[in-house]
């Protein structure tokens, strides 16, 4: 089964329909015969995985909110936001506002996700900051041509 699954990405081009349903057939067939624990932590994989991506995107890619990542974490393990912002100490409109990007994570809320859910807080803080900077971009016509080394000490 494993070498099926590993030529998916060699050789995409060359399978034809009937191995592209049997692959699928294989990939459901194994997703069927996991356990709770493993869904979450294949899910938990792929939300990390979208937060590392994100950050390595370019800057004038589209805003992702912190809070969305935090949401997508919160549905994988069923967690209510009433549960879970009493829990980390927030008052559930704070903890909306979070979700919604109309608040930012802080260090102390970035902590708290870090012990929970074992993703490190700088992540979390290093999507706020990469927000701060693509929104300032959208919002401001600074240019290099403006502000040059040359300039300044030319």
């Amino acid at each position: 089964m494993a070498n099926n699954i590993e030529l998916i990405g060699i050789q995409s081009n060359k399978i034809d329909k009937s191995e592209t349903e049997i692959i699928k057939r294989i990939i459901d067939a194994r997703s069927q015969s996991q356990s709770k624990d493993e869904i979450i932590e294949n899910h938990m994989i792929g939300i990390k995985f979208s937060i590392n991506k994100y950050l390595n995107d370019s800057i004038t890619s589209e805003v992702v909110e912190a809070g969305e990542f935090l949401n997508d974490i919160l549905k994988v393990y069923e967690i209510k936001k009433n549960r879970f912002a009493k829990y980390i100490g927030l008052s559930e409109p704070n903890l909306h506002a979070l979700l919604k990007g109309r608040r930012k994570i802080n260090n102390e809320i970035a902590k708290k996700i870090e012990l929970i859910f074992k993703i490190d807080a700088q992540a979390w803080l290093y999507i706020e900051t990469k927000n701060e900077i693509k929104k300032f971009n959208v919002n401001n016509n600074l240019k290099a041509k403006d502000y040059s080394i040359k300039e300044l000490v030319g």
